[in-house]
């Protein structure tokens, strides 16, 4: 069965759901309705879908066939009139399977995934349990409190990659021209050995002259850190409508979630999708890709780990969106790789400053420009991701996966990482994403943390360039 292209509309009393079936008899068309669940079946088209809430057929309802466009237009009656669905533009979200038994799991992977969590029956009381547990999760999560990580020093074969599930991977990668790898031998690493040459390399790379170079002449790097993403675009314009509702209607304070952090507006009711004026909404290729996505719902392992893996992502994804003003370039790809601990090392992080020490450390070690201010500017930018919410962090994610999937070398980290990192954040929790961008955005990062003398090399390089222009 082929799954077709689609796209999910909605008012206050339906969701229209638009379906494309070109050269197709219309009149052998199956619709099925029940609870949150729709189907539509229509040789060699199969579609289901879950909303977030239940669906009725009733006569309001209709499906329509448009020949000349190749195209059903089904309108579903919401059993709760007025009730609104959120996330109807997160297609993988909306595909996921519900109820069912896994599929057989990759040859590659350790253990299975489970893709569901309880079934048809008690989906609804699920979800109202897990909304008020989400709210609970973000206040209780503790992004500075150390944890222990498994090892793996018993078994022969490592593991890594998302929810460290892959193995096999890289055996091997040193026939293949990988130079975004920082690890020897991958599969006999453990968490310990990958952290300490990841660490030794490092060390080994950072150079203080150029760092000092770069720190004296740094008119391109104040260029580059001056644009503008789209992301601060997206997020003012978003701020100015919040503005100006607050100005016009007081009691605006009371869209707050229980939980939010720091008296921060839910963004979540001022959607990106929601208006004509967003600057980021999901193109054609994206939504495609959505579809193509794994059908899967996550049970982690260790959900902080996850989270805090998102971050390294970002930070990398943002510190190649900003160098290159936007746009990608052919170094983007070992650039982003290069970047992330997470790919580079298949690092795994337990608390917030690991992480973010780790991404200044390699963006002063490896890449185009080496500057500390750079490093804060791009920190910036991940808390403004984080702040826009999944959507946001979705297209982000979708836009490393084409530039991963792309490659014939690099590929391999949109398998173990990419393509369930882009699955899992349309399930995540919007307050955990709430609380985690208000740590960034009071977070700090020192020179002292980063191991390198930073301060001294730029006192030196000072002294220099005084005792150069006075010369002169």
């Amino acid at each position: 069965m082929i799954t077709p292209t689609f796209k999910v509309d909605q008012d206050d009393n339906a969701v229209i759901i638009t379906i494309n079936t070109p050269y197709v008899r219309a009149q052998d068309v199956d619709l099925h309705v029940q609870g949150s669940e729709f189907r539509f079946f229509l040789r060699p088209y199969f579609l289901r879908l879950y909303f977030p809430g239940n669906i009725v057929e009733d006569d309001d309802s209709s499906a329509k066939y448009d020949p000349s466009s190749g195209q059903f237009h089904v309108r579903i009656t919401k059993e709760n009139k007025g009730e609104h669905f959120t996330d109807l533009d997160l297609l993988s979200k909306l595909l996921a399977r519900r109820g069912e038994a896994p599929e057989e799991s990759n040859k590659k992977t350790t253990k299975p995934l489970i893709e569901v969590i309880g079934g048809e029956d008690n989906v609804d009381e699920q979800q109202e349990q897990v909304q008020d547990e989400n709210i609970q999760e973000a206040i209780d999560f503790n992004w500075e409190l150390p944890q222990e990580l498994p090892t793996t020093e018993i078994l022969t074969t490592a593991s890594y990659g998302f929810n460290n599930q892959y193995s096999n991977y890289f055996i091997h990668v040193q026939e293949t021209m990988n130079e975004i790898n920082d690890i020897s031998d991958p599969e006999k690493s453990t968490v310990e050995s990958r952290r300490r040459e990841r660490c030794e390399a490092e060390d080994a790379k950072f150079d203080e002259d150029y760092y000092a170079m770069d720190f004296i002449n740094d008119e391109e790097i104040q260029r580059v850190m001056q644009f503008k993403t789209v992301w601060h675009k997206e997020l003012r314009r978003i701020q100015k409508i919040a503005k100006e509702q607050q100005t016009k209607a007081p009691l605006i304070q009371e869209m707050q979630a229980p939980g939010s952090v720091d008296g921060l507006l839910d963004l979540q009711s001022l959607s990106i999708t929601d208006s004509a004026e967003s600057l980021i909404k999901f193109t054609e290729k994206e939504q495609a890709m959505m579809r193509d996505l794994p059908k899967k719902e996550y049970l982690l392992s260790n959900e902080k780990i996850t989270y805090l893996g998102l971050v390294d992502l970002l930070f990398a994804y943002s510190y190649n969106h900003r160098i290159f003003e936007g746009e990608d370039s052919v170094e983007s790809v070992w650039c982003i790789g290069k970047t992330s601990p997470t790919i580079a090392c298949l690092e795994q992080f337990t608390t917030l400053k690991e992480v973010l020490v780790a991404n200044y450390r390699r963006s002063l070690a490896y890449p185009l420009y080496r500057n500390f201010a750079l490093c804060e500017k791009v920190m910036q930018d991940v808390y403004i991701l984080m702040r826009l919410g999944k959507r946001a962090i979705l297209k982000a994610l979708l836009s490393l996966k084409v530039l991963f999937d792309h490659h014939d070398v690099y590929y391999v980290y949109s398998k173990i990482y990419l393509d369930d990192y882009c699955t899992w954040i349309q399930h995540t929790s919007d307050h955990v994403l709430r609380t985690l961008a208000h740590e960034l955005h009071h977070f700090s990062v020192s020179k002292s943390e980063i191991g390198w003398d930073l301060e001294e090399i730029e006192t030196i390089a000072k002294e220099m360039q005084n005792s150069q222009e006075e010369a002169g």
